[in-house]
């Protein structure tokens, strides 16, 4: 599931630089945490949104990879 998630962020995110593909799904995620009124949703999509980055920090390499191999919309 979280590969999933993650490609697709990819191909919205439209750039090659990881460190900014990382602020792009923080902000993302920030978004829709900001847009839950729910405490319980909210720190549901917290959780959601630091395993994402931790998957992304420790694939860095894969995640640099498919970055590059992306096409700039």
């Amino acid at each position: 599931m979280m590969n999933r998630y993650i490609r697709s962020l990819m191909q919205n995110f439209g750039q090659r630089d990881y460190k900014n593909f990382i602020g792009y799904v923080y902000t993302t995620l920030q978004k829709e945490i900001d847009a839950i009124k729910n405490k319980k949703d909210k720190d549901k999509y917290i959780k959601i949104r630091k395993s994402i980055l931790e998957y992304i920090v420790s694939n860095e390499r894969a995640i640099t990879s498919e970055l590059r191999r992306n096409k700039i919309k």
